[in-house]
Order: structure tokens, then sequence, then C-alpha cells
């Protein structure tokens, strides 16, 4: 299993990587998610089994539904293998950053969305709606995923709370 304890670990433990890593911390549970999917997939292990309570520790019931409806809407319709995770510094590749990048902006770009997945996908349509749902179903669990439109920006140390508005990165 690559990784996949990332997810496991205490909030507060999952974050300490911020000053290195550009990742919010709920583009960070999400690739975590990702990683521990593909990597149990690899090993030929069920992924659902070990990612859906962990996802549902840290958010909830229902964004594990839609992460799991997300994902299978990505393997049906892949071109490839995807390339999830660099072996050497166990960082998101390029598919992995599509992935995330595309959920981020599925709620006010969706247009970008298609063309950020279309590389990877043969259809992007039902992974750009489900990647707005689970969009949603974070932010609504406290993890609001940033929409990337333009230069990267500074990320919040802290996951936003659970009440009050949720900003959006642009």
């Amino acid at each position: 299993m690559q990784r996949f304890g990332d997810m496991a670990a205490p909030r507060d433990e999952a974050e300490d990587e911020t000053p290195r890593n550009p990742l919010s911390p709920a583009e960070r549970l999400l690739f975590a998610a990702l990683r521990g999917w593909a990597g149990l997939r690899a090993a030929g292990r069920p992924p659902q089994d070990e990612v859906v309570p962990l996802l549902t520790q840290k958010a909830s019931a229902r964004a594990s539904a839609l992460f799991v409806a997300w994902i299978h809407a990505i393997e049906a319709a892949c071109r490839g293998p995807l390339q999830i995770e660099c072996p050497g510094c166990g960082g998101a590749l390029a598919d992995a950053q599509r992935l995330i990048v595309a959920c981020g902006v599925s709620p006010v770009a969706p247009d970008m969305a298609h063309a950020l997945l279309s590389p990877l996908l043969f259809d992007t349509q039902l992974v750009v709606q489900m990647g707005r749902r689970l969009n949603a179903a974070l932010a609504a669990d406290g993890w609001p995923l940033p929409a990337r439109l333009a230069d990267p920006q500074p990320v919040p140390d802290e996951p936003v709370p659970r009440t009050g508005a949720l900003p959006t990165l642009h």
C-alpha cells in the first residue's frame, strides 16, 4: 500500500507537510484517498473496504459515497492506467493533479475541468458532474477544495471551520 497512512493520521499530523506542500488540506485529503485507492487496487485488494471508513471518519459518509462514485466514473472512462504518485518522493503526479484540480474547479469552471480531464478520460461528463458533487460534500464537511483558476495562491494552514462561509482560493 502506498503511503495510505497519511489519510489515517490525525488531521494535524496529516497537515504537518504544509510548508513543503502547496496543496490545501482538502486537496491533501483527496490525494490521500486517490493514492490509497490506487495502491490497494494495484495490490489486488478491494479499495472501498479501507478507503471508505477512513474518508467517512475524516469527512462524512456522503463525501465517501461521492468519492467512490467519482472514482468509479474515472475508472470506467480511463484511456489508460493513471499515474497517481511519484515512486521517488510520493508526490502527486500529473494525472492526480489533473483529477484534484478538476474536482476543485468543477463548480465554477466546468469547461476547465473537462479540458483538464480530456487527456485522461474518454468521456469527462460524468466525472465532472460527480466532482462537483464531491466538492460540495467536502466543503460542507469543512474540507473546501480551492478553485485554482490562475497562478498558485497561498493556501491556508488550517482547514476552514465547518460553520460560516467557505472561501475559495483563486
